[in-house]
C-alpha cells in the first residue's frame, strides 16, 4: 500500500487511479446504451453480460467517485483553512461542467433530431431528471447539478458551527439514512421511475463519497486503517460484483438497497484503485482504461451520437452476409470508436480550453493555502 500521506496530495489532480476509476464507469454506461446482435455464441454472451447489464452501476460509480473528488475539493479548503469559499467552488463548476453541456443542447437544437419540445427547457433548467429528456443520458446531470449547489450550503453551515469530522460523518451517514428510507418508500409505492432517477432519492450515492473525502482529508489515521485493510476492500468489491450478477436484475432489491451496496462497493474500490493500482499502472490495458477516464465527461455527453452509425452498419453488414459472431465484435468497435473520438474532439475543442479559461480568471490557489506542486493542478 502506498502512503496516503504522500499520496494525498495528489487527489484533486490529474490521477491516473482515478482516471482508471472513470474509465471503466464510462465503459460500463457505453456498453449498455451500445447496440449489439445476436449470436448464439455462449463465450459472447458471457463477455457481453457486465457491458449490457452495468450500465446503471457505471452511472452510480460516478455519482461515488463525484462525491469524492467534488466533496474532496470542499473538505480540503475546510479541513486547511476552517472555512468553504462556496462562491468561488460554485463558478469553478460552472466553467468545468456547463460549455460542453451547452454545447450538447446547442447541437440538438441545430441537428433537430428530437423535437425541441422533448429537451429544451428541461435540459436548460436541469429538471431532466424529473421532467424527462429525449437526450436520455443527461439525467445524471441533472442529480450531480443539484448536488454541486446541495453540497456547499450544508458544508456553508458545517464551518458556521465548525463541526468536526466525526459531526461530518453522522451527519452525512444519517443523510444517507433518510435518503434510502426515501427511495424504498418510493418504490413501494411504485415509483420506480423517480427512485432511479430524482435527485432525492439518488444523492446517497454521491454522499457515500463525500463521507469517504471526509475520511481522507480530515480523518488521514483512519483512512491509513481502512486502506491497509487490502482482503477486506477486495472482498467488499467481490461481494459488491456478486450482488451485481446475482441480484441486480431484481428492480426493487436494485432500486432500494441495492444503490446503498453498490455505493459502499465502489467507495471500497477507488480505495483499492488509489493504493494497490501498483505496476498494474504501467500495464497498456489499464493505461488504456485510464486514458478514456481522461476524456469521461465528453463521451459521456456525445456517445449517443454513436447508435444510429451502428445500426445502419448492423443493417448493412447482415445484407452482406457477415456471420454474427465478427459482426458483434465490429459493430460494438465502431460504436466505441465514434463515441471516444467525439467524445476526446469535444473534450479538446470545449471542455479544455475553458478550463484553461477558468484556471486563469478564478486559480484554485488561494491566498493563504499551501502551494500546491504542478502535477497536482486540480482536474476535478
Amino acid at each position: 500500500m502506498e502512503n496516503p500521506a504522500t499520496r494525498g496530495k495528489h487527489i484533486g489532480s490529474r490521477s491516473i487511479e482515478l482516471d482508471f476509476v472513470r474509465g471503466l464507469a464510462i465503459i460500463a454506461v457505453m456498453g449498455m446504451h451500445f447496440h449489439t446482435v445476436g449470436t448464439g455464441s455462449q463465450l459472447i454472451a458471457l463477455i457481453e453480460y457486465p457491458l449490457k447489464n452495468f450500465g446503471r452501476e457505471g452511472v452510480n460509480l460516478f455519482f461515488t467517485l463525484s462525491g469524492f473528488l467534488v466533496g474532496g475539493l470542499l473538505l480540503r479548503q475546510y479541513a486547511q483553512n476552517g472555512h468553504v469559499d462556496a462562491r468561488r467552488f460554485i463558478i469553478r463548476r460552472i466553467f468545468k461542467i456547463w460549455p460542453a453541456y451547452y454545447a450538447l443542447i446547442l447541437f440538438h437544437v441545430l441537428a433537430g433530431r428530437h423535437p425541441t419540445s422533448t429537451f429544451l427547457y428541461q435540459n436548460l433548467t436541469h429538471l431532466q431528471n424529473y421532467l424527462g429528456s429525449s437526450i436520455s443520458q443527461t439525467w445524471s446531470l441533472a442529480v450531480e447539478e443539484h448536488f454541486y449547489l446541495f453540497l456547499p450550503a450544508v458544508l456553508l453551515l458545517v464551518a458556521r458551527l465548525s463541526l468536526r469530522a466525526g459531526t461530518i460523518l453522522w451527519m452525512t451517514a444519517a443523510l444517507c439514512v433518510v435518503v434510502l428510507a426515501a427511495r424504498c418508500f418510493a418504490v413501494a409505492s411504485g415509483d420506480l421511475e423517480g427512485a432511479s432517477a430524482y435527485t432525492q432519492y439518488r444523492i446517497d450515492s454521491l454522499l457515500y463519497g463525500v463521507m469517504l473525502a471526509t475520511v481522507y482529508w480530515m480523518k488521514p489515521e483512519l483512512y491509513r486503517r481502512i486502506a491497509s485493510q487490502k482482503m477486506l476492500l477486495v472482498a467488499t468489491v467481490a461481494a459488491t460484483v456478486a450482488w451485481l450478477v446475482l441480484l441486480q436484475r431484481n428492480l426493487v432489491l436494485e432500486e432500494t438497497i441495492g444503490y446503498t451496496i453498490q455505493s459502499i462497493g465502489f467507495a471500497a474500490l477507488i480505495v483499492l484503485v488509489l493504493e494497490y493500482s501498483g505496476k498494474l499502472r504501467g500495464a497498456w490495458l489499464y493505461r488504456a482504461v485510464a486514458w478514456t477516464g481522461v476524456y469521461s465527461y465528453g463521451i459521456y455527453l456525445w456517445h449517443s451520437v454513436a447508435l444510429a452509425p451502428g445500426d445502419i452498419f448492423i443493417r448493412k453488414a447482415t445484407a452482406f452476409g457477415v456471420p454474427a459472431v465478427p459482426l458483434w465484435g465490429l459493430a460494438l468497435a465502431l460504436q466505441f470508436a465514434i463515441a471516444i473520438v467525439v467524445g476526446y474532439v469535444a473534450t479538446r475543442a470545449i471542455e479544455f480550453p475553458f478550463l484553461r479559461i477558468r484556471d486563469a480568471l478564478f486559480p484554485a490557489k488561494r491566498r493563504g493555502e499551501p502551494a500546491l506542486q504542478p502535477s497536482e493542478r486540480p482536474a476535478a
